[in-house]
């Protein structure tokens, strides 16, 4: 055996990268297995084909074929439903309410602005689309935040979902 003492250089990583990494952690940032994704789902749910992407959760289907991380909850076992709609009736709408009934909270990891023309400051509502990007009335091929002018603009209305 050597004498000689172990560290972290000796693996290639240094101790900004390791700090970083533990951080991530306990904040979920950098951490898929704490985060969840836009389509209302735990990010760590989601598995890449060769073909597409989807996620299996309970016993809801989605065909998210392009997770993103956006938000990171204190618990993220509420994230289990399905999405049948705009807004109110998508599972990330469905998922933090059914959290806030819970005492629970989430942060946002990312700015809660409209994925199509990038306005700020508007309402954003959780939207699940098909391929060729309109309104999906169920689960969607990708999911964005949308203002409700665009929502109305691929054929979807907010209040009516």
């Amino acid at each position: 055996m050597s004498d000689e003492s172990a560290n972290l250089e000796d693996l290639g990583i240094n101790d900004e990268e390791m700090n970083t990494y533990m951080e991530s952690l306990k904040t979920g940032i950098g951490n898929p297995a704490r985060q969840i994704c836009i389509c209302g789902h735990s990010l760590s749910r989601h598995t890449k084909s060769e073909v597409s992407g989807y996620c299996n959760v309970a016993k809801a289907w989605c065909d998210c074929s392009e997770p993103m991380s956006v938000l990171e909850p204190e618990d993220l076992r509420t994230f289990v439903f399905s999405t049948s709609g705009v807004g109110k009736k998508h599972a990330l709408a469905k998922g933090l309410y059914a959290l806030r009934k819970n005492g629970k909270t989430a942060r946002w990891l990312i700015e809660r602005l409209c994925f199509r023309c990038g306005a700020e400051g508007r309402t954003v509502f959780p939207t699940a689309l098909t391929r060729d990007k309109r309104i999906a009335r169920g689960s969607g091929h990708t999911n964005a935040l949308l203002c409700e002018s665009c929502v109305n603009a691929l054929g979807g209305y907010p209040t009516y979902y």
